[in-house]
């Protein structure tokens, strides 16, 4: 190997932002995929010269990509559109030797969260993808009418299905067992199904293990302080309106209404251990940086 290829990416303050940038559904669909395959790509959105933020999904991202648009300038009358679509191709997903070179010239803040109230977060949000009407739903939309492509999908999906030991769940099912069914086969999930992957794979694939390129690393509880130093700093008020979606639709959608206490003592332990690198990452980024995001008070770690 040419012993300069190992040499640290280094970068001038004026350089571009390095990174992968997904300018289509494709491109996105590509990131996920490396991501579910185990890479770590970290998705930045740059604050004026000298900052940035590092999003993860189901950590508050949607309240903060709201008002990283409204820094920018969007008029809040659009920012009930897809803000998830809309912050999407102004991200960079920086690889490690990238990140490490970029935070050399910007002060990087990252959102850390319980690992376990994440995945509960996510089965409020998205568990139903995982049903058997869903996924069929969702076939037919990316066959458009086509029967042969869609018989092609179903084939392609039910071996991935066996390889992985998994079957969708019925339409009808209790959405807290099923909830503790995908925890307890929560990697072979991840293979299965992007859409669920993005939410529950563990937040260093995005955080990276290393927290030294970060200047801080917060907790859920601190968003709102975050927005408020933004706020100031920019001179703007910013509309801090807490985005929880699920609930205003818990009485109508009892997925929605999902809770941790309703998981059972076999799904926490399996959440434990595949969540294990993220609470090693919290352990390292307190002792590293201080001040830091805190376990959730339900004794998180293991």
């Amino acid at each position: 190997m040419n012993s300069s290829s190992s040499a640290p990416l280094q970068l001038l303050a004026s350089d571009p932002i390095p990174g992968l940038r997904a300018q289509s559904g494709e491109d996105w669909a590509q990131i996920q995929l490396r991501l579910r395959q185990g890479e770590t790509l970290t998705p930045l959105l740059p604050l004026g010269a000298d900052a940035g933020l590092v999003w993860i999904p189901k950590n508050g991202c949607s309240t903060l990509k709201r008002a990283w648009l409204q820094l920018q300038g969007t008029p809040t009358a659009q920012l009930t559109a897809d803000i998830h679509q809309a912050v999407l191709p102004s991200t960079h997903w920086l690889r490690p030797a990238e990140l490490s070179a970029v935070a050399e010239h910007r002060a990087l803040v990252a959102i850390w969260r319980d690992p376990i109230d994440r995945y509960v977060s996510a089965c409020r949000s998205h568990l139903i993808e995982l049903t058997s009407g869903r996924i069929h739903a969702k076939f037919d939309d990316l066959c458009q009418g086509n029967p042969q492509a869609y018989e092609q999908a179903l084939a392609f999906h039910q071996q991935l299905f066996a390889e992985q030991g998994v079957r969708s769940f019925d339409d009808n099912v209790d959405p807290v067992e099923a909830m503790n069914a995908a925890a307890l086969q929560l990697p072979a999930w991840i293979q299965c199904h992007l859409d669920w992957s993005h939410h529950t794979i563990p937040q260093v694939s995005y955080l990276g293990g290393d927290p030294r390129p970060y200047a801080t690393v917060l907790g859920m509880e601190q968003i709102d302080w975050l927005l408020q130093q933004w706020g100031q700093s920019a001179g703007i008020q910013l509309d801090t309106t807490p985005q929880h979606v699920s609930q205003n639709l818990e009485q109508a959608n009892p997925w929605r209404r999902l809770h941790r206490d309703q998981l059972s003592p076999e799904a926490i332990a399996a959440l434990h251990r595949f969540y294990a690198a993220d609470w090693a990452f919290l352990e390292l980024a307190q002792r590293l940086l201080g001040g830091v995001a805190e376990a959730a008070p339900h004794g998180s770690q293991p």
